[in-house]
C-alpha cells in the first residue's frame, strides 16, 4: 500500500509539472514574392519561377503569373523572358558577356517592381562524372567535379529523374458498354482489336519524370583543392524507378558565397523536423529588393553557365540488384463475361486476357481482370516517349 501511495504521488507530481509550450516561432504574413532560379550565362535555358508565400497549413503553391521579367546587363543590354506557363519564365541561349555584370528586373501585375543586385558571371567547371554504388540502403548516386583553378568553391545541384516502367499485364481486351432499353446499361468484354491478338502497347510502356525538391549544395571553401565527391540521391531497394531503365540528368551551378549562405538558411528553414531542438527559422534576406516599397522578397540570383550531365542505368548493370528488383503487388481474378458478373466483380478492375472462348462464335465466355494500375501504365505516367530516351 505504501508503494502504491508513493507511486501515485509521483505520477501526480509529474502531471502537475506540465506547462503549456509556446513556440517561439511567430507566424509571418503570407503573400511575399519568392524568386527561384539562376541566370544561365551559357547556351542553355534561363528559367525563373515566381510564386507567393503561403500559410504553413497550405499544401499548394501559389504561382505568380503575368509578370514581366528581363535580364539586364550593366552595359544596358536587355534579354526578356517569356512566361511558359503560370509562374514559370524562360529564355534560351543568352550567351552573356563574361566581362559584364547582370541582374533580374521583375514587374508584377500588382504594379510592383523588383531588382536583384548586379552580379558578375562566375565560371563553372564541367561535371566529371555521375556514378553509383549499391549500398545497404539502396542505390546511392554521387557526382564528381573539380575546378583546376580552385576558384569555384561553392556549388549547387538539382536533377531530373526519368524512368521507363511497364504494366504488370498486357491486355487484349476492353469493356464494351451497351444501353439496353429494358435492362439499362449492360457490360461485356470484347477484343480491343479486330485481329483479336493485338496487345494494347499504349497501356503497357510508359515513362515517369520527377524533379528534385531538396536543396543540394556543397563547398570546398575549407579544403586545399576544389574537388567535389557529393552524394545526390538514393534509389531504395525494390523501387519501380529501376524496374526497366532509369535516367538522371544533373545540373550544376557555381555560386557566390552569398547565395550559398542564403541556400543554407533556406535549407534549415524548410527541411528541419520542426522539433524544439532544431535551429529556429532565420530571416531569408537575399540580393533581390522591392524598389516600389519595402515589401519583403525571398530569393537570391547568381549568374553562371549551367553544366549538365545525363546517365542511363538498367537493372542488370547494378551488381546484386536482381535481389532488390521491383515486384508489383498485382493479382488477376477470373470473371464471367456477363453484365451482372462484371458489375459485381470487376468494374473497378481492367480486363487483361480471355480465359475461355466460344470456338464457334469467337465470343469470350470468361476473362481475367486486374487492378487498373496493373494494366494501364498511363495511370502512373505517360506513354509519350521522351525525346532523349535511348
Amino acid at each position: 500500500m505504501k508503494k502504491r501511495i508513493i507511486y501515485s504521488l509521483f505520477i501526480f507530481t509529474l502531471w502537475g509539472c506540465k506547462e503549456k509550450y509556446i513556440s517561439p516561432v511567430i507566424s509571418t504574413s503570407t503573400g511575399y514574392l519568392v524568386v527561384e532560379g539562376i541566370i544561365n550565362s551559357g547556351v542553355g535555358e534561363t528559367n525563373i519561377i515566381l510564386s507567393r508565400t503561403v500559410a504553413l497549413s497550405s499544401n499548394t503553391i501559389n504561382y505568380e503569373g503575368g509578370a514581366k521579367i528581363n535580364v539586364e546587363g550593366d552595359d544596358n543590354s536587355l534579354y526578356p523572358l517569356s512566361e511558359i506557363y503560370k509562374g514559370h519564365y524562360s529564355a534560351a541561349k543568352l550567351n552573356l558577356n563574361t566581362t559584364k555584370k547582370y541582374r533580374i528586373n521583375i514587374a508584377t501585375l500588382d504594379g510592383k517592381k523588383y531588382l536583384s543586385d548586379f552580379d558578375a558571371v562566375k565560371s563553372n567547371p564541367t561535371i566529371d562524372s555521375i556514378n553509383y554504388k549499391n549500398e545497404s540502403q539502396g542505390l546511392q548516386f554521387y557526382i564528381d567535379t573539380h575546378d583546376p583553378a580552385n576558384n569555384t568553391k561553392y556549388y549547387q545541384w538539382d536533377y531530373t529523374e526519368t524512368w521507363e516502367f511497364h504494366s504488370t499485364y498486357l491486355t487484349l481486351l476492353k469493356y464494351k458498354i451497351v444501353n439496353s432499353p429494358t435492362k439499362g446499361q449492360q457490360y461485356s468484354v470484347v477484343f480491343s482489336d479486330s485481329t483479336r491478338f493485338s496487345y494494347d502497347m499504349g497501356q503497357y510502356i510508359c515513362w515517369k519524370t520527377e524533379n528534385s525538391s531538396s536543396i543540394l549544395t556543397g563547398t570546398t571553401a575549407n579544403m586545399s583543392s576544389d574537388i567535389i565527391h557529393q552524394p545526390i540521391i538514393s534509389i531504395p531497394p525494390a523501387s519501380w524507378k529501376l524496374g526497366v531503365l532509369y535516367s538522371i540528368n544533373v545540373r550544376q551551378y557555381s555560386l557566390s558565397k552569398g547565395r550559398y549562405e542564403f541556400l543554407q538558411r533556406m535549407k534549415k528553414n524548410t527541411e528541419g523536423t520542426g522539433s524544439i531542438f532544431d535551429a529556429q527559422p532565420s530571416e531569408l534576406t537575399g540580393n533581390i529588393h522591392c524598389t516600389t516599397n519595402n515589401d519583403q522578397v525571398i530569393g537570391y540570383i547568381d549568374v553562371c553557365p549551367v553544366q549538365e550531365k545525363r546517365i542511363f542505368i538498367a537493372p542488370y548493370q547494378v551488381p546484386d540488384w536482381a535481389y532488390w528488383l521491383y515486384k508489383p503487388n498485382c493479382t488477376e481474378i477470373e470473371v464471367a463475361n456477363n453484365s451482372d458478373s462484371i458489375q459485381f466483380k470487376s468494374l473497378n478492375l481492367l480486363p487483361t486476357n480471355y480465359k475461355d472462348i466460344n470456338p464457334m462464335s469467337g465470343t469470350i465466355i470468361s476473362f481475367y481482370a486486374a487492378p487498373p494500375e496493373c494494366v494501364d501504365c498511363r495511370l502512373r505516367g505517360t506513354n509519350i516517349k521522351p525525346s532523349f530516351w535511348k
